[in-house]
Order: structure tokens, then C-alpha cells, then sequence
């Protein structure tokens, strides 16, 4: 069964949907630029440490070496906003294009809760399929360096209040290793998908449904992705629960405190939805109710999109919070003076 579906005469909750896709794309340009000019800033300093002064508490064991500067931090998210404004921006005009002169979708749903759709006989076919491709290469890059950055802002923060030189040697190696699987399972899926598109019109969500080693290479890629994150979401706990012991009095437990329990939960509900994405590929929604099938899609853009959202911005606040902590020369400030 297909349908025909235009975006002037849709229900309100279809409407609320490119609305919320619009929304997402804003908010991610949004961050980006706020990203941009402390990147810029410290990429010109060129420094990953800097020599601490003016210390406003005791580390422990009396280690007074080198903090770390947000450098480190901002080279994994900067790119990971760029990637995320690019693959919300492909998103949009995706649906721009597939709502201008209507395009044929099945009703059963697809990856992230949408219709399963063929653009074949749409006037933009090729431009539609190159465009869900492009999301999903930018979705893949995004999600390793999204992993990266929670990784070693938490590292870092962690040294800066403890001493403690962090990563260590397995950290840096397993999450090195983690991320080169991620990203080398989500290309190789994406890479078949492209082998597999029949022609022009054929779009990633109907690759995705129909060719079956495409589809078993990107559920092991979304596996890994579970895997990772649930690693880095547990070092983010070891890093606050190491930090709390021993460096109470420094400003960044606070810091690592707020960060870790927005972050980690933000983590956890986004792989819950993963998992869920993966198990409607195998389940035949058809005969869902409408309001079911609406109910999965919003929970879905929620649980994934807007939760990757979020777990950015946090990464965003707490490398701002370690520029203000760590100025230029290297001094913290007292009076929490910006030196982001």
C-alpha cells in the first residue's frame, strides 16, 4: 500500500514533524556558530595545556602540573556540530523536496520512524536519494565524533580537578579502537548501500529495507554505536565518581557533577531508541493505528535526534565552563572572569 503525500494538505501532526525538523536544523546551526569563535581562538594558541597559576584550590597529591585547555574538547565537537547541522540541513530539504510535488511512501515505517518512501517518479529522484545518502554519511561521522568528544571533555575536566593524568594508555587505545570500528562499519554499510540503489529514485530508508546486507551491516554499526556510548557513559561516571574523591574543593566537580547527570541519561534514552529504530525494521507497522504510527515517529525524532542535540550542547557548556577556568596564561579565574 502507498499513498501520495503533499505538505499543504497534511495533518497537523505531519506539519509538527517538518516543524520540529526545522527546528533541529536551527538549533544545531545555532550551536555551531557559538562553537566557532572559542574553536577559532584556541586553535590559534595552538595549546592542549598550559602552565596552572593562581590556583584557587589544592589538587590532590599535591600535583600542581599542566591543565588542560579546551582544545582537545573542541576539535571533536566543532566538527560534530558541523556534521549534525549538515545532516539536519539534508534532512530538511529532503522533505522540502519530497513534499513540493508529492512522492510515494508505504505505510509501513521505515528508519527513524518515517514511511518507508521510493522518490522513483518524483521530478527530484536523484536529487532525494543523494541527499538521504548524504544524511546518513554526516549521521555516521557525527555519531563517532559526538562519542569522542564526551570521551575526553570528561577526561580532561577530570585531570583539571585531580591531577590525575587522563586518558590512560587503555582508555586512549579502546576508544581509539571504538571509534575507528564505528566509523569503519557505518561506511562499509553505507558504501553497500550505495551498491545496492537500483536507480536515481531510490532513497537510503528504502535500501535500507530492502537490500539485506546493507541492512545487517548498518544494524552492526548501530550496535557497535550502543556499545561505545554505553563504555563512554560509564568512564564518565568513573571520571566524576574519581573526581568527587579527590577534588572536592575544585570547580570542577561541580562542572563534571551537572555534566554527567544530564549527559549520561541523554545517552542511555538515546540508545533505548536505537535499539527500538532496529527492531521496526523487522516489525510490519502496516497495520498500526495512525496514532501509534505518529506516537513512534515523534518519540523517535525526541529520543534520537533532539537527544543528540542535547548531549552536544552540554559538551558546548562544559568546554565553555573549562575556557572560563583555564585563561590564557594558563591562570584560573577567582571571580569567574571568560577566557573562553
Amino acid at each position: 500500500m502507498s499513498t501520495t503525500i503533499n505538505l499543504t494538505s497534511q495533518t497537523p501532526s505531519y506539519k509538527a514533524l517538518f516543524a520540529l525538523d526545522t527546528l533541529h536544523a536551527t538549533l544545531s546551526l545555532s550551536l555551531l556558530i557559538l562553537a566557532l569563535k572559542p574553536t577559532l581562538t584556541r586553535l590559534r594558541d595552538r595549546r592542549f595545556t598550559t602552565t596552572p597559576s593562581n590556583h584557587n584550590y589544592t589538587r590532590a597529591n599535591s600535583d600542581d602540573g599542566p591543565l588542560k585547555t579546551p582544545l582537545g574538547t573542541y576539535l571533536f565537537l566543532t566538527p560534530a556540530l558541523l556534521f549534525l547541522f549538515l545532516a539536519s540541513l539534508t534532512r530538511l530539504i529532503t522533505d522540502i523536496l519530497k513534499t513540493s510535488s508529492g512522492i510515494s511512501y508505504s505505510s509501513d515505517l521505515s528508519w527513524n520512524g518515517r514511511p518507508s518512501w521510493n522518490a522513483a517518479g518524483n521530478g527530484y529522484a536523484s536529487d532525494i536519494a543523494r541527499l538521504s545518502f548524504t544524511t546518513t554519511l554526516a549521521t555516521i561521522f557525527f555519531t563517532v565524533l559526538l562519542n569522542g568528544g564526551v570521551w575526553i571533555h570528561s577526561a580532561h575536566v577530570r585531570e583539571n580537578g585531580t591531577g590525575i593524568n587522563t586518558p590512560g594508555t587503555k582508555s586512549r587505545i579502546w576508544n581509539s579502537f571504538i571509534m575507528v570500528v564505528m566509523l569503519g562499519t557505518g561506511v562499509a554499510a553505507w558504501g553497500l548501500g550505495i551498491e545496492a540503489k537500483r536507480s536515481g529514485g531510490t532513497g537510503w530508508s528504502d535500501v535500507l529495507t530492502g537490500d539485506q546486507a546493507t541492512r545487517v551491516v548498518w544494524i552492526i554499526h548501530e550496535a557497535i554505536v550502543v556499545a561505545a556510548s554505553l563504555s563512554v557513559s560509564a568512564e564518565v561516571i568513573r571520571e566524576f565518581l574519581s573526581t568527587n574523591r579527590g577534588g572536592r574543593d575544585s570547580t570542577e566537580r561541580n562542572d563534571l557533577l551537572r555534566f554527567t547527570f544530564i549527559v549520561v541519561p541523554l545517552i542511555w534514552i538515546r540508545d533505548a531508541f536505537i535499539i527500538y529504530d532496529v527492531v521496526l525494521l523487522y516489525v510490519n507497522t502496516a497495520g498500526w493505528s495512525r496514532t501509534a504510527m505518529e506516537a513512534t515517529s515523534f518519540l523517535l525524532l525526541l529520543g534520537r535526534q533532539y537527544a543528540n542535540l542535547g548531549i552536544l550542547a552540554m559538551v558546548l557548556w562544559g568546554a565553555w565552563r573549562m575556557g572560563r577556568s583555564v585563561g590564557y596564561d594558563g591562570g584560573r579565574s577567582k571571580r569567574g572572569a571568560s577566557f573562553a
